[in-house]
């Protein structure tokens, strides 16, 4: 502002009025013909400046673009932008100045939403280019890197597997999907972990914006028995004990299985999954054992996809 407006005190405190006033007694002394008095000028300005938003070019003391913006959110936002520094000019029509420079604001708010909903789930994802550099990851693949659970960065920075054996399988399918499948979009494979059960990786065709690239997503490892019990019984209506027999069969045990974690007798437990699964049967479409697995493995996915600031959400 001090620059600009050099011919302004700013050592005492000046209004609006001020400002656009002096500026007007400048461009007459430099010659520029006026198109109206400045009396008229500041109402029509005044008045302009209640609307949510103003849009202007100014030409003096030097060409600014120049936007007012009332913001839903109670904020008074205004932009003034030099083009010429700021490279800006091919963006703005003369109608409409800070139109360019709006919806370049807009669609990085929208930007931002967006990475804060990937950063909110579980689900591990990254955008890989084809020589295995990340170029966008949410915070669940961070936190897999930052442990080293079954991925890991190489000495160039590349996206690799912890695994020796799984890491020439995971190069080919990044640069293959970034580089287009040979008839298929996507191909899922294991990568193995340094203990328990190995992750699920989806690698596909970037598409669109991502074309050219690999989209990586691991599914979060399932949730524990007594997890899966909780979310049963909270949320879906069973007794503790038939949650309890649920979550283990539906974890991969025989109801025999169960029945000797729980102490418990085989009748006993097959008694309570009749009874659990026959409470979500309208659910899960049936009251077979295959299908409240399936229903778990779903169940499973979902609910352990909740984050917390990069953590994972207590259930």
């Amino acid at each position: 502002m001090r620059l600009v407006y050099a011919f302004c005190d700013f050592d005492r405190e000046l209004t609006f009025d001020d400002i656009l006033l002096a500026s007007m007694k400048q461009e007459a002394a430099a010659g520029v013909p006026l198109q109206e008095s400045p009396s008229e000028k500041l109402a029509r300005t005044k008045l302009r400046r209640r609307a949510e938003r103003m849009e202007f070019i100014r030409t003096f003391p030097v060409p600014l673009m120049c936007l007012h913006w009332m913001h839903h959110s109670g904020w008074s936002i205004q932009i003034r932008a030099e083009p010429k520094h700021v490279g800006l000019s091919s963006f703005f029509d003369e109608e409409i100045p800070a139109f360019g420079l709006l919806e370049a604001l807009r669609r990085r708010e929208e930007m931002a939403q967006r990475a804060a909903v990937l950063d909110s789930i579980d689900l591990a994802i990254a955008v890989v280019g084809p020589e295995g550099r990340i170029r966008f990851r949410n915070a669940a693949f961070s936190v897999l890197l930052s442990q080293g659970d079954g991925f890991a960065l190489d000495d160039g920075g590349r996206l690799c597997a912890a695994d020796g054996a799984d890491a020439q399988h995971l190069s080919k399918a990044i640069a293959s999907a970034a580089l287009g499948w040979p008839g298929r979009r996507s191909v899922t494979m294991c990568v193995r972990r340094g203990r328990g059960d190995p992750h699920i990786l989806s690698v596909s065709q970037g598409v669109g914006a991502l074309a050219g690239a690999a989209v990586l997503v691991v599914a979060p490892i399932a949730l524990d028995p007594e997890d899966l019990a909780d979310v049963l019984y909270r949320d879906f209506g069973l007794t503790e004990a038939q949650s309890e027999a649920a979550a283990l069969v539906a974890s991969g045990l025989t109801p025999e299985e169960a029945a000797r974690k729980l102490n418990k007798s085989k009748e006993t437990i097959r008694t309570q999954l009749k009874g659990g699964v026959g409470r979500i049967e309208t659910v899960i479409g049936g009251n077979t054992q295959v299908r409240l697995s399936r229903f778990a493995a779903v169940l499973s996915s979902i609910a352990g996809a909740a984050r917390i600031c990069g953590k994972r959400q207590e259930v």
